[in-house]
């Protein structure tokens, strides 16, 4: 995965948005609607723009020393399940978070920062899967 792609995406999108959260949960509710009714009692966004900047500190963790990112990445699967967020639609926050810094860097986004986004998102499927059970 090219790292230094997606640091100059995020850096793009710094420099063009002051707070991206909204378009990252636009995109996340379009694409999964059932996922809006968990941040109900969230009317300020508070909860939205923390979980985005964890997801952002992770991702940073991730691409350096992944000190902790990969076992927080299942640790956190883990919680959202206890809150009734399906497993395969936890990593995709990822995916959202990609189409709309995309959308914020506009022209600026390259073909580069797209393929390792896909790059990034499929790894962070890997990490969160859970092999099924054997009895």
């Amino acid at each position: 995965m090219d790292a230094q792609a997606i640091i100059d995406s995020l850096e793009e999108v710094a420099e063009r948005s002051d707070d991206p959260a909204p378009q990252v949960y636009e995109r996340l509710f379009a694409r999964y609607p059932e996922t809006e009714a968990l941040f109900i009692g969230d009317t300020r966004g508070a909860a939205r723009g923390q979980m985005l900047r964890q997801a952002v500190e992770t991702l940073m963790d991730y691409l350096g020393p992944n000190i902790y990112a990969a076992n927080f990445l299942r640790a956190e699967l883990r919680n959202h399940d206890d809150i009734g967020v399906p497993g395969e639609i936890f990593p995709r926050f990822y995916h959202a978070m990609a189409e709309a810094f995309a959308e914020i860097a506009g022209d600026a986004w390259t073909p580069a920062m797209q393929a390792a986004w896909e790059d990034l998102t499929g790894q962070i499927e890997q990490i969160v899967q859970v092999p099924a059970r054997t009895i």
